[in-house]
């Protein structure tokens, strides 16, 4: 089960390595969300975890809820021995939990019990954490809380953004997977509990969470920028119009909140509410990234301007 980019490597890897373990894994069927419309015309977008089903000639189920008694139905019919859950967006019912003769599996790119929830990813880019990591675990009905079947760390790069440490936990979730599946339907696994004392949560991310506060200070804001990248963005607004921050550090010194000094070697800087944010790339509405030298000699009215919020959605 799964529907995003987190899902689909690990799903690749479970097709292509599942058939040669000591103990074959075949798959049976995927089971993703349902198409939906995107793009000015509104038209229907399959999801590549769908697309990449079809190409194998698997069954595939697009339940709009699956607490729906004929979904779980069509899915019961199947059979299965497993069912490995991958960033899916709909919550399993006890029925379904308990469906399968080996349990549901779930992969979480945080080292759980910490960051909980829908932004496992996000969660230790904000807080600033060095390192993060992957969990295999038992479902069970309380979010993210069952038992583990294994984990892997890894460290944060300097400058690593969401995106890119998806791309990566990604990879390492199905490593995981194919390492700990065999090892646990043989009964040498002994899941271990969570340490509920221990358990952080994080909330959705909402598009309002990319305004740039620019009293904050400069390491905080410099953590959203990688944190939100690509979605939704670490944004603020400057004659009008929505400028972007797509690459960012913290720095040194003092300056007004928001007011922007002249270009430092190659990036442009900009006063917090303690330390200066350094911003080699940026992206103006309606223009396309530029590192922050073409970005001035294009629009060198912005030195000495302040950057300040405006209606989020205007």
């Amino acid at each position: 089960m799964g529907s995003d980019s987190f899902s689909l490597p690990v799903f690749s890897q479970l097709l292509n390595a599942g058939p040669h373990l000591p103990r074959p894994v075949e798959t049976v069927a995927v089971v993703t969300q349902p198409d939906r419309p995107a793009g000015r015309g509104r038209k229907e977008i399959v999801n590549f975890v769908k697309a990449l089903a079809i190409e194998h000639g698997l069954d595939v189920l697009q339940p709009q809820r699956l607490r729906d008694p004929n979904e779980q139905l069509a899915l019961a019919s199947l059979g299965p021995d497993v069912i490995v859950v991958a960033s899916f967006g709909q919550i399993l019912r006890t029925s379904l939990l308990e469906l399968p003769r080996y349990r549901c599996l779930n992969l979480h790119p945080s080292l759980l019990p910490l960051y909980r929830g829908p932004s496992p990813v996000v969660g230790p880019l904000l807080a600033g954490d060095r390192v993060t990591g992957t969990s295999l675990m038992l479902m069970e009905t309380a979010m993210d809380a069952g038992p583990l079947l294994g984990q892997v760390r890894t460290e944060i790069g300097d400058g690593e953004t969401a995106s890119h440490l998806l791309g990566r936990l990604a990879e390492m979730s199905g490593d995981l997977l194919i390492d700990r599946l065999p090892a646990w339907i043989d009964g040498e696994i002994v899941p271990q509990a969570q340490d509920e004392a221990s358990a952080t949560f994080t909330s959705k991310i909402r598009k309002e969470d990319g305004v740039v506060d620019w009293t904050l200070d400069a390491e905080s804001i410099a953590r959203r920028v990688r944190a939100y990248n690509p979605w939704p963005g670490a944004f603020t607004h400057w004659n009008g119009r929505q400028l972007r921050i797509l690459e960012a550090s913290p720095g040194a010194g003092r300056l007004a909140p928001g007011v922007v000094r002249g270009l430092t070697y190659s990036h442009l800087v900009v006063g917090t509410g303690r330390g200066l944010l350094l911003i080699w790339r940026l992206q103006i509405a309606g223009g396309k990234p530029l590192d922050a030298r073409s970005f001035v000699h294009g629009h060198p009215s912005i030195l000495g301007q302040q950057l300040h919020v405006e209606a989020p959605w205007s």
